[in-house]
């Protein structure tokens, strides 16, 4: 069905006053769990009119915590709940007491992956951006007796410290009235007068019931095993056969050996389409649903597969498209491990979700799959 003529995208505007009856914005905040309402976190609610609805943290970054669509759960959320940030998180692997999970966790803008030593610097886990409260510029709604079916938030976010570094993150969430789609734009600037090291990963959290048993990730190109053991907090890469690199794009029932902090995964560099985006994804065929990821390859060349099948509840997996290394420059070889900012500088990044439900959707994203090889 073409875009214009899907009903979805016309409704009757004689049978509604207010444009909220069918989706947009709301702005609160959400207590943190066992907080008895003394400390709350602010948050935006996104509903797309489309069966997609979903939280924004605004105290945490603008990420994207948890999302439905319809009955069925998208992301893995943790047991910690959404909690407000704490520069106590910013310490060898703590960020994992103040992590939520959520569809979409920011990593960086400085570092990303374990805590290592880089230049004589101890970076924390996957950086300080998630730990960011963000200023609201703009908050637009729909307005569809105006002709309008966007809604757009737009967010400032500063990382900073005396003698810098200084870094300012512009993001803007939109959403089209009766289209189950997230598109966030980042801009990342360098607002210091000194170069700095510059790392981007998007954490995208995937849980049951979309990812369950048989479900299969989408995507291809070239690839390397790698286990990160929590415990140690230090990555370790291990090679691994074409087979059984390939095997794990298909998801398992909960694993044994994933009990406690054991995981295992993939860094790869995703092959696009002929537009130069990379689309990758997860496909539920039980569910007839499936998550499409799209974004430019250029500015995101690299894409981690993490999983985690605990046997006990903490069963996650997720797709994390980045820029830069999770592992360093003294232990990563590819070219882009090392990245820079130079003052001024400013880099631009993209990342689009959709919902697909049905046969036609699902088929359409199997065509981006392919495999994955050494």
């Amino acid at each position: 069905m073409n875009r214009d003529d899907d009903p979805r995208m016309k409704p009757d505007l004689a049978k509604f006053e207010n444009a909220l009856q069918l989706g947009g914005i709301r702005t609160g905040t959400l207590d943190a769990p066992g907080a008895g309402g003394g400390c709350a976190t602010r948050v935006a609610w996104f509903d797309t009119g489309a069966g997609l609805r979903f939280t924004v943290a605004i105290d945490r970054g603008g990420d994207i915590v948890d999302a439905v669509f319809n009955q069925f759960g998208l992301a893995y959320l943790t047991p910690n709940g959404l909690v407000p940030p704490s520069p106590a998180y910013h310490t060898g692997i703590a960020w994992l007491r103040g992590w939520a999970g959520g569809l979409v966790t920011t990593c960086g803008p400085e570092y990303v992956g374990g805590p290592r030593e880089v230049n004589g610097v101890m970076t924390s886990l996957h950086g300080r951006y998630s730990g960011q409260p963000a200023q609201i510029e703009t908050l637009r709604n729909p307005d569809p007796h105006g002709g309008r079916h966007e809604m757009e938030l737009g967010l400032v976010v500063r990382d900073s410290r005396m003698f810098g570094p200084v870094f300012e993150i512009r993001r803007i969430i939109r959403c089209t009235l009766g289209l189950p789609e997230i598109r966030i734009d980042d801009a990342v600037t360098n607002r210091g007068d000194t170069r700095v090291a510059h790392h981007w990963l998007y954490h995208c959290n995937l849980g049951y019931p979309l990812l369950d048993h048989g479900s299969r990730f989408i995507y291809r190109g070239k690839a390397e095993y790698w286990v990160v053991p929590a415990p140690a907090g230090q990555d370790i890469v291990q090679p691994l056969s074409t087979v059984a690199m390939n095997q794990l794009k298909r998801v398992p029932h909960a694993l044994p050996e994933h009990a406690g902090s054991g995981e295992r995964g993939m860094i790869v560099e995703t092959e696009a389409e002929r537009d130069r985006w990379c689309r990758i994804g997860l496909i539920n065929d039980t569910l007839h649903l499936g998550l499409e990821i799209s974004y430019p390859k250029k500015a995101l060349p690299r894409m981690a597969n993490w999983q985690h099948y605990g046997p006990r509840g903490s069963y996650v997996s997720a797709l994390e498209p980045f820029s830069g290394s999770l592992l360093g420059g003294s232990r990563d070889k590819h070219p882009l491990a090392e990245q820079f900012l130079e003052p001024g500088e400013t880099r631009l990044y993209q990342l689009k979700i959709r919902v697909l439900a049905g046969a036609k959707a699902l088929m359409e994203l199997s065509k981006c799959d392919g495999p994955v090889h050494s």
